[in-house]
């Protein structure tokens, strides 16, 4: 008889680690240097990765990230062999490489959608989060693909430094034709952790930006989703009924697996302990493993008493441990109104005195 393929809500397959922007709040290790420390899987080998990926679990859809993924020529390729297994695909893209002829050839192939994250409703906004020159050519990329008949959905990853200017970001959005928009609270894990001072938003900065948001949301009819863990000890989230929130998915049916740029299965895209690699390994057995199934039985001590840590976990895991530490990995939003030690380093951090030194970037002294 044959044994049934586990059921799984997702994967999210980083077909490469190169990227034509520099943002500052990536949370992928490899911005560390552009990706050329890890660089791609080729072709031959990405595509039987994909094939049995799908073939061993059957997911509900697959994401395909990066690093930017219209940056790689067999783009079109990996989009048939999901095709083939017949599951449904969505994209996630700066936008910035997309040209007419891609979204032109991407529209037969009917992706529930291309989310396009924009970060200002300026140009001078958005670059200071992502880099110069990109602006325009984000803008043109969301205008192609809805020319051709691509479902757009846009994103705003929701810093320090715009947090009071997301009505302006999503009325931009709305002129763009763009009505579902999912709001990504900076989460400094990767790259991220090293830009903890300049972007972490307290929560003064997401009542803010949560305000303006919910206004959009019941006058203007926009579909918004909070897509990062926002702890309830923090934010209520029932104050903003026309926003919907997320929470960690991982151990949950509702979890989403990374696949990463050098074969490796993940927990999800922000973290960085490998699951196993599925050239090697069975996929099946890789999304029960240990490091999936008890990732839930393990909360920060802080949040020990609270009603809510089965559900919550303490916010964001991959940047606790990426900014405290695996000792104490609370979520940094909410550990900087908790951790006095946090918060003294934050402070003086921002005032240029001491820079905050993420955690998995602290090299000991040989002895």
């Amino acid at each position: 008889m044959a044994t049934q393929r586990p059921k799984r809500y997702a994967l999210a397959i980083e077909l490469t680690s190169f990227c034509n922007q520099k943002c500052g709040y990536c949370y992928n290790d490899f911005r560390e240097d552009g990706g050329k420390s890890v660089g791609a899987l080729p072709t031959e080998t990405l595509l039987s990765l994909v094939d049995k990926a799908l073939t061993e679990v059957e997911f509900d859809h697959v994401t395909l990230t990066g690093g930017e993924p219209f940056a790689r020529q067999d783009f079109f390729e990996v989009m048939d062999v999901i095709k083939k297994h017949g599951v449904g695909a969505q994209i996630i893209s700066n936008g910035g490489m997309v040209t007419e002829a891609i979204a032109k050839r991407l529209a037969p192939y009917k992706p529930y959608f291309v989310q396009v994250t924009l970060d200002g409703a300026t140009k001078e906004q958005h670059e200071a989060h992502v880099g110069e020159g990109h602006y325009d050519k984000t803008l043109r990329g969301i205008s192609l693909l809805k020319m051709h008949g691509v479902t757009v959905c846009g994103c705003i990853v929701i810093s320090r430094k715009n947090a009071h200017h997301v009505g302006e970001i999503l009325d931009q959005f709305r002129r763009l034709g763009v009505k579902s928009v999912a709001l990504s609270r900076f989460s400094p894990a990767g790259y991220a952790a090293s830009n903890v001072a300049e972007l972490l938003p307290s929560r003064s900065d997401m009542v803010a930006a949560l305000e303006q948001a919910e206004a959009r949301g019941r006058d203007h009819k926009m579909d918004l989703q909070v897509t990062m863990p926002m702890p309830p000890c923090v934010i209520e989230h029932s104050d903003y009924p026309h926003v919907r929130f997320g929470g960690c998915p991982i151990g949950t049916e509702m979890q989403e697996f990374a696949l990463g740029p050098k074969g490796e299965l993940r927990n999800c895209t922000l973290h960085a302990d490998v699951i196993g690699y599925g050239e090697t390994e069975s996929f099946a057995a890789l999304v029960e493993a240990p490091l999936v199934t008890h990732y839930r039985d393990v909360t920060p001590e802080f949040c020990a008493p609270c009603p809510h840590k089965r559900t919550c976990v303490g916010g964001c895991g991959a940047a606790g441990v990426a900014v405290l530490g695996k000792d104490n990995p609370l979520d940094p939003f909410v550990a900087q109104h908790v951790d006095d030690a946090f918060r003294a380093k934050l402070r003086a951090a921002r005032k240029g005195d001491a820079p905050v030194v993420p955690a998995n970037r602290l090299r000991r002294a040989s002895v």
